[in-house]
């Protein structure tokens, strides 16, 4: 079954190895997931509320650039399925984040009819691992 497609999020979860889950991006967070014929993929997720620069212009003071920077993730590139092992490869040659660009970010999928579930690998951090679960729903035509 294909991944290729639009989905809108619906559910940003980090969840630890004791149980514990985070919703980093807040409960209600925002999120676009694209995968197009031609191998190119985008993938966008936010924070709901983060306050506008004061100034309205790009540039903010440090506690506004760093709330507009936490509250976000995107990142655009190539991707490849490998149906057999369950995973996608972002090969990533855009990325808020300036260390992921150039690198492959490989991440597990799962798909049940319009949802997708994306999860990324496990990471230990402060004695515990955890990895992130991202749930998407399929979408058709945006209303014009």
């Amino acid at each position: 079954m294909s991944i290729e497609g639009t989905y809108r999020l619906v559910r940003c979860t980090v969840i630890y190895s004791d149980g514990i889950t985070e919703h980093p991006y807040g409960e209600d967070a925002e999120g676009l997931l694209i995968y197009a014929p031609a191998g190119y993929f985008s993938g966008h997720l936010m924070r709901r509320g983060v306050r506008r620069f004061r100034t309205g212009a790009r540039k903010a003071e440090a506690e506004e650039t760093r709330a507009a920077f936490l509250g976000y993730l995107g990142y655009f590139g190539t991707y490849a399925v490998d149906a057999a092992a369950g995973t996608v490869t972002h090969t990533v040659l855009g990325s808020w984040h300036p260390n992921w660009v150039g690198t492959d970010q490989v991440r597990h999928y799962r798909r049940n009819g319009a949802q997708l579930v994306i999860e990324t690998p496990a990471i230990r951090s402060g004695g515990r691992a955890r990895f992130t679960r991202l749930t998407w729903r399929r979408v058709e035509a945006a209303a014009k």
